[in-house]
């Protein structure tokens, strides 16, 4: 495939037009000059509305102003280099607007010859654009007399050849050019929205143009009076000035980016035609004139003949072609685009029965298409089905995710966040915090006051996440709650707790927690500490440390547990921080854990901030340490600090 740059090079104006311009120049000093191939072969001529197909207005203005430079250099005086560069510009720009805009599908291509339509489209744009090139020089010879031509407007020798180059050289030049750039992926140029008044349907210009090409061209037929023939040489004039002006409907994208197995065939086809011709010429020459033996004698000029008999050779071999491509679309492209654009199309439309339609209809061949056709379908029902599945196990998947963030909700409501209120012209202040998973969590934190001398805080966590681990901790921390009021001592308390939370655990879930209830009046604290984490206590500002107590069986674990409770005291100013091993688990992808000592030391660090402040700045050092990565675990903190004493002083 060619490079980017080259690309790039097409896809500027200014290359464009050197690039048409330089190689008209060349071909103009070959076949016109010099002579190569006689005096009736002008290659040359095919030029201009092959490259006004490829590049436009572009493409048409370097082609003609080669053609006005190249006859200036050969020494023709004016004003025939002004009306032939006004005529070839004229019919590349004809070419183009054609292509865009007569005989046009759904879908319009950039040129290019990936079907027998388009192969015929361009074939009917040359013969069109050759006839009206010869009828505009017929108006030129018949306005400008003295022009240096020695050729007679009447003469066949004269019309035909002009009409034979285009059409001949258009299909061999043309064919090889387009094919070439489009195999080759380099850019052709389309048309863009342009801001003019002209906008008329090209069919009516068209028309009209025709008209005019058909009675200069049999006027001595129907009517040859001066002023009956003057006005239609103005009408064919201002008809090829709105064609020039005229807009297009919308502005076309380039195509060539798909590979077409019919461009390549016929790049070989051409390759192929012109060896055989080459070598056998002779042989081409001597049948064409058995069979038609008027050319010998009508056209003696051995250049004339051999533009003969590459019209005829290429016309025909053409015909032959079409033939063949025919066949190969039907039995090869067609399936294959019936095939891509099933593949694009199918889970894009809404009408898939249409798309199925057409590879139904290749199913019952024997050939490859037909196994294609049938593995194709059993994949596309394959992935329906698996889509139709994975649909329904979306939308279970959303509703239970509502179910989860109902859940979480429930959860969040259920923890209290009345700090302020709650102690407040109390004895002690009280702050908490808890970050769920991205699941419904197991954490739970609580306080609460059960007369007006002791107050109970609690944390805990599930073993398990989800739904059912939120109601085994609704179920505990109710259990818990209630019979706090009614039994003073703790441990009893818990056992009763860890029996009842035990019965119907038939997912076997149990939960660590830590209870403690604070005399006010006394500043004793009892606690217990069933299976959870050691707390961490700050005495008499002094700084944090772990409380080594050798905790309990964990909660629902079995029955007839026995708890033990144990007693401290605190005075003005003491804090206990309580967590859960969220907190200390704490990681980036599991590549280390927070751990204790780092928890410890960022509460020394902060043990003088209010109490909210020391749980953000906890917060933050995790966020940092984990670089602020998702936790698959739920992070929950409680602290209480004492000012019993210092009320009493």
């Amino acid at each position: 495939m060619v490079p980017s740059k080259i690309k790039e090079l097409f896809s500027n104006k200014i290359f464009i037009f050197i690039f048409t311009f330089c190689v008209e120049l060349v071909f103009n000093y070959l076949f016109e000059c010099m002579r190569i191939g006689g005096n009736y072969i002008f290659v040359d001529m095919a030029l201009a509305p092959t490259f006004g197909l490829m590049f436009g207005p572009v493409g048409a203005f370097g082609f003609a102003f080669a053609t006005l430079t190249g006859e200036l250099i050969e020494g023709i005086g004016f004003p025939t280099p002004i009306i032939d560069f006004a005529t070839t510009f004229f019919i590349s720009i004809l070419a183009y607007k054609l292509w865009y805009n007569i005989l046009t599908r759904k879908k319009i291509d950039t040129p290019r010859f990936n079907s027998t339509y388009n192969i015929v489209k361009f074939f009917l744009i040359t013969v069109i654009v050759s006839i009206v090139y010869f009828a505009l020089l017929v108006i030129s010879f018949s306005l400008y007399p003295g022009l240096n031509y020695t050729y007679s407007v009447t003469d066949v020798n004269f019309n035909v050849p002009y009409i034979l180059n285009i059409i001949t050289f258009s299909i061999i030049v043309g064919l090889l050019l387009i094919s070439s750039f489009n195999i080759l992926k380099i850019p052709l140029q389309t048309p863009k929205r342009r801001i003019t008044k002209v906008n008329i349907n090209m069919y009516y210009l068209l028309a009209v143009l025709l008209m005019c090409v058909f009675y200069i061209m049999f006027k001595e037929f129907i009517v040859s009076i001066r002023f009956i023939k003057h006005i239609f040489y103005f009408i064919l004039i201002v008809t090829s000035l709105l064609i020039i002006f005229n807009t297009f409907d919308k502005e076309i994208k380039p195509t060539n980016d798909n590979y077409s197995i019919i461009e390549e065939i016929i790049l070989i086809f051409l390759i192929i035609i012109t060896i055989t011709i080459g070598l056998n010429f002779g042989y081409f020459k001597m049948l064409i004139l058995s069979f038609v033996p008027v050319l010998g004698s009508t056209f003696e000029d051995p250049s004339y003949q051999f533009l003969l008999i590459i019209a005829f050779t290429s016309v025909l071999t053409l015909l032959v072609s079409l033939i063949h491509i025919k066949v190969i679309e039907n039995r090869i492209t067609n399936p294959l685009y019936d095939f891509i654009d099933f593949a694009d199309n199918y889970f894009k439309t809404k009408d898939r029965n249409e798309s199925l339609d057409k590879l139904k209809k290749y199913i019952d061949n024997e050939d490859s298409t037909g196994v294609l056709a049938r593995s194709f379908i059993r994949i596309y029902n394959s992935i329906k089905t698996n889509l139709d599945q994975l649909q329904i196990a979306t939308s279970e998947k959303e509703i239970f995710e509502t179910e989860f963030d109902v859940a979480r909700d429930i959860q969040s409501n259920m923890l209290p966040t009345d700090f302020e209120e709650f102690s407040q012209k109390e004895l002690f202040e009280v702050y908490a915090y808890m970050s769920p998973a991205r699941e419904v969590g197991g954490d739970f934190y609580d306080y609460f006051k059960v007369d007006d001398d002791n107050v109970y805080f609690v944390i805990g966590d599930v073993s398990d996440k989800g739904i059912p681990a939120t109601l085994f901790m609704v179920k505990t921390l109710y259990l818990i709650k209630n019979h706090s009021r009614f039994n003073e001592n703790l441990s009893q308390m818990i056992g009763e707790v860890n029996d009842l939370a035990y019965e119907r655990n038939n997912e076997e879930f149990f939960l660590t927690t830590w209870i403690g209830k604070l005399n006010l009046k006394t500043g004793k604290l009892s606690y217990v500490n069933a299976g959870h984490n050691q707390p961490l206590i700050k005495h008499d500002s002094n700084s944090f440390e772990y409380m080594d107590t050798h905790p309990n069986l964990v909660i629902g674990g079995m029955e007839g547990i026995s708890y033990v409770e144990h007693e401290i005291d605190l005075n003005a100013g003491d804090m206990l921080f309580l967590y859960t091993d969220g907190v200390t688990e704490a990681n980036e992808n599991y590549n280390e854990f927070y751990g204790e000592d780092r928890l410890r030391d960022i509460l020394n660090k902060n043990k003088d901030e209010k109490l909210s402040g020391i749980i953000n700045e906890v917060n933050r050092d995790i966020d940092k340490f984990c670089n602020n990565s998702e936790q698959f675990d739920d992070t929950s903190m409680l602290i209480i600090k004492y000012n019993g004493r210092l009320e009493n002083d």
